[in-house]
């Protein structure tokens, strides 16, 4: 049922600017953050329900887009149970850092067809097809929901520093040199015995660095669920909730200078990043467990970790030994585990 005071909420859109107004959408309707080139959404009217609204809707107030329910039953039942979630809309506090999520760094290592190695990804990369960016094959969106792993520094280990795992999806940055992405991060640090953890949520358009959302509030063991979408090669959106403690932002973000979307890959990923330009050591995760992996391309085309197109992708250390590896649990699922020198 629509919200009888969305009129008083349509009129106060008119003090605030739109970001965009795609192709066959209303115009989306942001408000400054800390940070220029980074916009937050205007909150709906009380009352409102995505589950209810409609698409204009739903584009206007920072809402992810909605799965077809019929063509993707699963991907739109993920998304009513985030919307569902989703209570609190968190006005963010943002806080660039000297961190960055590389795009893909293959190495050299031999692997076998649907496989691949990397210095800093580990995950599941469905290939798309587009080469530039168009309105058919290029990805629209991906998501998926994941348990805040616990973060610790190897067994045994007390190195002094931090050691880090970034779990994310995002939208390019394997074949390309753009990387659209969001998600959680889970730090370990370890001085004269003094074990900490850290956690956030953050995002990022490489090759700008990562920015923390300080003010949502991430735990080990929360449940996140973290949508990336486009409408043009420069327009990007990202929603991550918290789905513990029912609190989520919606951004509207620019590209960095010189950089556009291709939409040619879509990824779940975990990543040991680079600190200051040097590979920070990959926190001791244990596991990490992705579940409700979708994403779509503009023409409607829907994939998951399981799609024929998809590469499988382990992390080696500085050694070249493994440190963390994926592992399909069905078509729309992957859990990750850390081994080597990581654990």
């Amino acid at each position: 049922m629509r919200p009888t005071n969305l009129a008083v909420t349509l009129a106060a859109l008119s003090l605030v600017a739109p970001l965009a107004k795609a192709a066959g959408q209303a115009a989306a309707y942001t408000v400054p953050t800390n940070l220029p080139g980074v916009q937050t959404f205007i909150a709906p009217a009380e009352g409102f329900n995505p589950l209810t609204a409609s698409d204009e809707e739903l584009a206007m107030f920072g809402f992810p887009p909605r799965p077809d329910a019929e063509a993707a039953p699963e991907a739109y039942e993920s998304w009513r149970r985030a919307m569902l979630s989703s209570r609190e809309r968190v006005i963010p506090q943002l806080e660039i850092t000297n961190i960055s999520h590389h795009r893909n760094l293959h190495t050299s290592e031999k692997t076998e067809a649907g496989t691949d190695s990397s210095l800093n990804w580990s995950g599941v990369v469905d290939l798309g097809g587009a080469s530039t960016y168009n309105n058919s094959t290029s990805f629209r969106s991906i998501f998926a929901a994941w348990v805040v792993p616990v973060a610790r520094q190897a067994y045994g280990a007390c190195t002094g520093g931090t050691d880090y795992l970034f779990s994310w999806v995002g939208i390019d940055g394997y074949n390309s040199n753009d990387v659209l992405q969001a998600g959680s991060e889970s730090d370990a640090t370890c001085n004269i015995l003094q074990h900490e953890s850290s956690y956030y949520a953050w995002f990022e358009w490489w090759p700008n660095s990562a920015t923390r959302l300080t003010n949502l509030p991430v735990s080990a063991g929360n449940d996140m669920f973290v949508e990336i979408w486009n409408t043009t090669a420069k327009e990007g959106f990202a929603y991550i909730a918290n789905l513990t403690t029912n609190q989520y932002v919606t951004l509207g973000l620019v590209p960095p200078p010189g950089t556009s979307l291709i939409g040619d890959t879509a990824e779940w990923v975990v990543e040991r990043p680079e600190e200051n330009g040097i590979l920070a050591t990959l926190t001791n995760y244990v596991s990490d467990y992705f579940s409700a992996c979708y994403a779509s391309t503009f023409g409607g085309k829907v994939y998951t970790p399981g799609a024929t197109s998809a590469i499988q992708v382990t992390m080696l250390d500085n050694s070249f030994k493994p440190i963390s590896v994926p592992y399909l649990l069905g078509p729309t699922a992957i859990w990750f585990e850390d081994e080597g020198s990581a654990r």
